[in-house]
């Protein structure tokens, strides 16, 4: 790897349109789309590949995808504690913290089952849920008050966002 690598490669978070049946369809494609990707990408790799880094000092491939699932899955939560519980504060997790539990070591097939379940379980209240209900408020501690499709919108990019620091890892 040659040269600077950005930090976010697919650049900033953006917005969805709200009220917007078809942009919940097309972030339901997205993350399907990238949890193949994620699949194809990383199920052939081997130890050596699963080291490696976008940059110094940056997680390596194997802590993206076990950081990644876990990411999934706690926006999968706070998205389904929004729906079901008015004024649902966000409790953060400190994702550096996680990387060193022992969980973080299975293989990386674990992982990709993770996130291949978690994203089945998205894909279902994305298409489900009615649109009026994602008007709902949540509250991150450190982010502030935003609905809940600023908080889809957040996700949708998270889980494209460290697919292609994997592509740039690898390349």
């Amino acid at each position: 790897m040659t040269g600077s690598v950005p930090r976010f490669p697919i650049g900033s978070i953006q917005p969805l349109p709200t009220h917007d049946r078809p942009a919940l369809r097309a972030v339901a494609a997205r993350m399907t789309t990238a949890t193949a990707e994620w699949q194809a990408l990383l199920a052939p790799l081997d130890a050596s590949a699963l080291a490696r880094r976008s940059r110094p000092g940056a997680w390596t491939v194997a802590q993206l995808a076990h950081h990644t699932a876990d990411a999934h899955l706690h926006g999968l939560n706070r998205l389904r504690y929004a729906l079901t519980t008015p004024h649902y504060v966000i409790q953060p997790f400190d994702q550096d913290a996680w990387l060193t539990l022992p969980d973080a070591g299975l293989p990386v097939t674990v992982a990709l089952g993770l996130l291949d379940a978690v994203t089945a379980h998205w894909i279902a209240l994305l298409e489900g849920v009615e649109v009026a209900a994602l008007d709902a408020t949540v509250t991150h501690p450190d982010e502030g008050p935003q609905e809940l499709w600023q908080l889809i919108a957040k996700h949708d990019w998270h889980l494209r966002h460290h697919l292609a620091q994997v592509r740039q890892a690898l390349e």
